[in-house]
């Protein structure tokens, strides 16, 4: 999987965690397909192409029953993966330094499979590697997630490639190329605005807006370093297909589609109103509903999720499913003028700007709940139980709360479908907005005397700003937060942590607290609310660990 220049072995790649690799995305939407997926609790879990171990490792924290197992080409990078376990104690996980073209079925069966960034950067024998592999290495209910590079999107983006290899024709240090792209990339942006028109120029308007959201997209928010630049955009091999190609190319192998880990983009409902019609006439597969909707959004990327062909998929989505999820929510809520305040209309936006409406006071209040717990998530038993309750306290002449909280089947069963039909209008619209689970999550929402933080984020901490949390999301921390997250082991109680504030960088001076004479009890009263509003931050990102 690697080239003889830009070697995984010289240049490892930077790594990182993704959370729509993480087996309960995958359940969730196998479950909604209608298959029957193993418990992400205790399932067995292969990656492909694991690199150093980041993803793989921020997964074993949290699921702690399961078994892990990741394989690379690259033998530097298993040897950093294999440290890693070692200095964390994480001990459901094995690496092993392989090449998946002599995958001979010994590390067994797996529940789960993820190759990210594997199947466009390979050549095509890679690639019938990696197919046949998933095709004899899943269980029969067993699912395997792919992301590559697609057409109509990477059309564009080819070109920008295309100019970059100009650019850096002659530089041989690999690092020195990325660099150099990158700079070259970030100019070119600048210059080119659409509204100079330089003579001669074709669609100007269209190729300064690709450079530019190239560059603050894909360069600047994600600030990416050079390795990972160099192994994506400047990799020798980067052969993007359409949608359809890869589904024959599954299909070859025994393999079929079974939809993509963002649960939002397989819907056509969250395309143009007025597609609709020349969709219908156009369509007649799902696999044409996923090429046709590729064309409309210029697509340049995919996570498919795939399984064995013989599995019976269901046509519509199975809401039976959903009584057996989890969910959560941290939308903000957004009361609408209204003349009757009790169904009054609620907006709920999430932070990507997604958004539901609803009167239905059960929903209304459960999603209140969930955010004011998040990150916790809630079974939909949970949730009907908790805002019975709320509308019962808030309502105290209103017998019906009262009356559904006591166990009422009939007002009971009509606000169930009710719930799971806004739940699912919410996730179908973005996991932002309302996330589905097939588990509770193993980690705590409440700071304890003696916080414990996930072992594979405290050891993210000792190394650079950012860490996995465990939901597989990236956390930035700031000076503080990194002093006190690689602390955060059980050893210590949060006395204990606020003491270590002042005598290490308070007594450094490293960091200043107030003015210089200020009053020692001033100075520790301040230093403890610090360390107090960080470990509440520390369990609302999903970072404590029971």
């Amino acid at each position: 999987m690697t080239q003889p220049v830009n070697s995984y072995d010289e240049v490892p790649y930077g790594g990182g965690a993704y959370a729509q690799t993480h087996p309960d995305v995958l359940a969730v939407i196998a479950s909604l397909r209608g298959m029957k997926p193993a418990s992400p609790e205790r399932c067995r879990v292969l990656e492909i192409g694991c690199a150093n171990g980041h993803n793989l490792l921020a997964m074993a924290v949290s699921l702690p029953n399961a078994e892990f197992v990741g394989i690379d080409y690259s033998a530097r990078q298993i040897e950093q993966a294999q440290a890693y376990v070692q200095s964390t104690g994480i001990d459901n996980i094995t690496f092993h330094t392989l090449d998946i073209q002599a995958w001979d079925g010994s590390l067994g069966e797996f529940d789960y499979i993820v190759a990210h960034g594997v199947y466009s950067w390979v050549a095509v024998p890679v690639r019938d590697a990696l197919m046949r592999l998933c095709a004899q290495a899943l269980v029969p209910q067993g699912v395997a997630y792919i992301s590559y590079n697609t057409y109509p999107g990477w059309f564009m983006l080819r070109s920008l490639r295309e100019i970059m290899f100009y650019h850096v024709n002659g530089t041989e240090d690999p690092i020195g190329r990325a660099e150099k792209a990158i700079g070259f990339m970030e100019w070119l942006s600048t210059v080119v605005d659409g509204e100079r028109v330089i003579p001669y120029s074709a669609f100007p308007d269209a190729y300064a807006n690709v450079l530019r959201t190239y560059v603050q997209g894909n360069l600047k928010s994600l600030e990416r370093d050079p390795s990972t630049f160099l192994h994506d955009e400047l990799s020798e091999v980067n052969d993007p297909v359409y949608f359809h190609q890869f589904h024959s190319h599954a299909q070859s192998h025994g393999l079929r589609y079974v939809g993509d880990a963002d649960f939002s983009s397989m819907l056509s409902t969250n395309l143009p109103a007025e597609a609709a019609p020349k969709l219908r006439e156009v369509v007649r597969s799902q696999i044409d509903v996923e090429q046709y909707s590729d064309f409309l959004r210029n697509r340049s990327f995919r996570r498919s999720i795939i399984c064995r062909d013989e599995v019976k998929l269901m046509g519509a989505i199975n809401h039976a499913a959903l009584d057996a999820f989890y969910f959560s929510s941290m939308a903000q809520a957004h009361a609408l003028p209204g003349d009757n305040t009790e169904n009054q209309s609620v907006k709920f936006v999430s932070v990507d700007g997604a958004s539901l409406t609803t009167d239905h006071p059960v929903t209304v209040v459960a999603i209140n709940i969930m955010r004011t717990h998040w990150p916790r998530s809630f079974s939909l038993d949970e949730l009907l139980d908790a805002s019975y309750a709320r509308l019962a306290e808030y309502n105290p002449d209103d017998g019906r709360w009262r009356a559904a909280l006591q166990g009422d089947l009939a007002l009971r069963s009509e606000d169930r479908p009710a719930l799971i039909t806004s739940l699912l209008r919410a996730y179908s619209s973005s996991a932002e907005l309302v996330n589905c689970q097939v588990q509770h999550g193993h980690f705590v929402t409440e700071v304890s005397e003696r916080p414990v933080a996930s072992p594979w984020a405290r050891q993210l901490a000792q190394e650079q700003k950012n860490v996995s949390d465990l939901r597989l999301r990236r956390v930035d921390l700031n000076p503080l937060e990194r002093f006190l997250l690689v602390r955060l082991n059980g050893a210590h109680t949060v006395d204990e942590l606020v003491q270590a504030v002042l005598d290490g960088p308070v007594a450094r001076r490293d960091w200043r607290i107030g003015t210089d004479d200020a009053d020692p009890t001033a100075t520790q009263a301040s230093v403890r609310g610090a360390v107090e509003s960080a470990l509440r931050w520390f369990a609302e990102v999903a970072l404590l660990i029971s």
